[in-house]
């Protein structure tokens, strides 16, 4: 088997796992949707003003969920029953999407400096 084919069977398998894992991630979402039914057709993550989306508490989130899956890789959320890793990946989606789409949340330092409002 050559170079490319084995490049292109390695990259289908990746593409895979990413569906696999996108169709369990979604779990944690749908999960997040019927506990905050508030957020209406735009999931609140997406808006800058979002319910726990500045850094600060998505980071907090990340660094929760990432202890958690070290100090037990078998862990699940106690209130979802669903993996933390999947809880883990959820939050890091959110924070690079912020990222990437220079969605700022008003507690967000921007630069060297902090909005006016630093209430958690």
């Amino acid at each position: 088997m050559n170079t490319e084919m084995k490049s292109i069977e390695c990259r289908q398998q990746i593409l895979d796992m990413l569906v696999e894992t996108t169709r369990d991630i979604m779990q944690v979402f749908d999960f997040g949707a019927q506990k905050h039914p508030d957020s209406g057709d735009t999931p609140n993550f997406l808006t800058p003003n979002g319910n726990k989306c500045s850094l600060m508490e998505r980071g907090s989130g990340v660094l929760r969920h990432g202890a958690r899956t070290f100090m037990n890789p078998g862990k699940l959320d106690d209130e979802s029953g669903l993996s933390e890793y999947l809880h883990l990946l959820a939050s890091v989606a959110i924070l690079y999407i912020r990222h990437k789409r220079n969605i700022t949340h008003p507690l967000d330092v921007v630069g060297d400096t902090q909005h006016a409002d630093k209430t958690p």
